[in-house]
């Protein structure tokens, strides 16, 4: 009877183990599927919040882009000669000139966004790509270059930096909206 009884005693010990375990398990199994869900849903909204922040920056550069490229299609329309202006055009040079200095609250704006994300990269190819702009108004105005051709290049060269800006821009979009 003592080894019946000792079987006995082994048997419940055991029943109650696997009882605890398979507990433990289930338990184990809930917890995670209730956090992964909660993990799930922390990371999509962290990364609306990223698009939302994305697409402001897109907002913010194309209102600076749209500007400048009314200055510079009517540098290129008076051309570099000082005389050639008239009276109407240098108001709407001036007009186009002091609005794309104020306008450049918007860059300053992206960058902070930029950093937030913490982009860097996009952040230094938007410096670049503003960079040149400023150069650009700074450089072309009636009087102060000789040939079209000058600002034509000029022009060429910040086509290429605002594509890459937004190439670099729409890789980190499509990151996120997955």
């Amino acid at each position: 009877m003592q080894v019946n009884k000792q079987t006995m005693n082994n048997i419940e010990i055991i029943d109650t183990m696997a009882k605890l375990l398979l507990g433990s398990v289930l338990g184990g199994a809930c917890v995670y599927w209730i956090l992964r869900d909660k993990i799930t849903q922390v990371q999509n909204a962290h990364n609306k919040r990223r698009v939302t922040l994305i697409e402001q920056v897109a907002q913010h550069v194309g209102k600076v882009s749209h500007v400048f490229s009314k200055y510079s299609s009517l540098i290129n329309d008076i051309g570099p000669k000082a005389e050639n202006v008239s009276s109407k055009q240098l108001q709407e040079l001036e007009y186009l000139s002091n609005q794309l200095v104020d306008v450049y609250e918007e860059i300053s704006i992206a960058e902070s966004k930029l950093l937030l994300l913490g982009e860097k990269r996009l952040e230094k190819a938007l410096k670049l790509y503003t960079a040149k702009m400023a150069q650009y108004r700074k450089q072309f105005y009636p009087g102060r270059y000789k040939q079209r051709e000058e600002a034509s290049e000029f022009k060429k060269d910040i086509n290429q930096m605002r594509e890459q800006f937004y190439d670099i821009l729409s890789e980190r979009y499509d990151t996120n909206i997955k």
